[in-house]
């Protein structure tokens, strides 16, 4: 999930986070904008330790959102599953 994105304004484009706010300069164009969103994507992105990550359940690498995410969906999904066939 992204956590910046690019948006224009009337005639200069801006940096926003995921909460709207604008978090640096007016850029002139679009690229020089984009490429700032994208050096903040991924400093926050290795801060939280967001990337390809082998799943704990079956191994397969998948894009995790960070330390506390370690199992693919579809282990995750057949976890909840047994959690729930356990607990009924």
């Amino acid at each position: 999930m992204a956590e910046y994105r690019v948006q224009k304004t009337f005639d200069a484009f801006v940096v926003l986070n995921a909460d709207g706010e604008r978090v640096g300069p007016y850029w002139a164009n679009e690229l020089a904008a984009e490429r700032e969103r994208k050096r903040m994507q991924d400093a926050y992105d290795r801060r939280r330790k967001r990337g390809p990550r082998p799943c704990l359940g079956c191994g397969a690498v998948f894009h995790s959102d960070g330390i506390h995410h370690r199992l693919c969906d579809p282990c995750r999904n057949h976890a909840d599953a047994l959690g729930r066939e356990m607990a009924g």
